[in-house]
């Protein structure tokens, strides 16, 4: 008999005093794909507008891509976490998309898959 055990594919972001839980599924990855994507292009958009409007662009951004790559409730937690600061907010953004990204790849190994593939 052969036994299948599921895969999990969660991939926990530890903040310390809390959890956030990164589904890494298809649609999740390619999520993160435009986030990343929307983040360059509209920081590029942000650089060049008055301090004041860009500080506001800057935070309705980091909500936004939070909220689309968790949930408002993870954004609120990190901000909080953050003691309201949009800045560290987005740095923790960027620190969470890098660290998924490369625990994906990790788990993903395709030379893994060659070992029991046979090349």
């Amino acid at each position: 008999m052969v036994v299948i055990k599921k895969r999990d594919n969660v991939i926990p972001v530890d903040f310390g005093e809390f959890k956030l839980e990164f589904v890494a599924n298809d649609k999740n990855i390619h999520k993160m794909e435009s986030v990343g994507k929307k983040l360059e292009k509209e920081g590029e958009e942000i650089s060049k507008t008055e301090d004041s409007k860009a500080f506001e662009s800057l935070q309705g951004m980091v909500k936004e891509s939070w909220t689309e790559l968790f949930d408002e409730d993870a954004y609120n937690k990190v901000y909080a976490f953050s003691n309201g600061s949009t800045v560290d907010t987005m740095a923790y953004l960027l620190e969470t998309i890098t660290g998924v990204v490369e625990e994906w790849e990790k788990r993903s190994n395709s030379d893994a898959l060659k070992k029991y593939l046979g090349d």
